[in-house]
Order: structure tokens, then sequence, then C-alpha cells
């Protein structure tokens, strides 16, 4: 049985492993290369936008250990037709340590 939460910056280090797994599948990381700038800049990220609630995540937990994590970003575009308040937000793709990417979807609020 697995637990889902939101996350929060205890989380830190753990979502930074499973994006970093995530980009290597897609093949964004390539090979062994370095990827303490990019984990640094996505730390950066994580702990600047998750308390604005820019970005929200979710983990998945078994046995107390994050096994999954999908997040949501919320962003303002210019507004449009079908989109009077231009605000948005993208599903990231989840990540499990089993290696099994889910879904990545768009989302407008009307």
């Amino acid at each position: 049985m697995f637990n889902l939460r939101q996350a929060n910056l205890q989380d830190l280090e753990a979502l930074i492993q499973l994006r970093l797994e995530l980009l290597r599948e897609a093949g964004d990381i390539k090979g062994d290369s370095d990827t303490a700038n990019l984990a640094q800049a996505t730390r950066k990220y994580f702990a600047e936008k998750m308390p604005q609630n820019e970005f929200l995540a979710w983990v998945a937990e078994v046995d107390s250990q994050i096994v999954a994590t999908s997040g949501l970003v919320f962003f303002q575009r210019p507004p449009y037709n079908g989109n009077l308040s231009g605000s948005e937000a993208y599903i990231m793709k989840a990540k499990s340590l089993s290696n099994t990417s889910f879904i990545s979807v768009n989302l407008t609020e009307g």
C-alpha cells in the first residue's frame, strides 16, 4: 500500500533525484553527464516556487520512502477567448523509482 501526499521542502532532495532520473530517461541527460549544475538549478527552482504555490508536487510513499512524484506548474498567459483569466497549469510527467512514466497534459482554466 502507498501513501499519497503533497510534497514539501523537506522532500527537496528526493524530488530532485526523481526529476534527474526522469530527464535521463527522456534523453535530456546523456550518459555520464555532470548533473551538478542542473541539480542546483532545480533545487533553486523548487525552493523558490513551492512556497509561493507556483509549483506543487505530490509524492507517493511506500514504507515512508518516496517512490514516485508528479508536479503541477501554474503560469499566466495573456487572456484569450478560451481563457479570459490567462491562468493555466501544466501537469508535469510523473516519475517513479520503477522507471514508469505516466502522463503529461496541459490544463486551462476557463
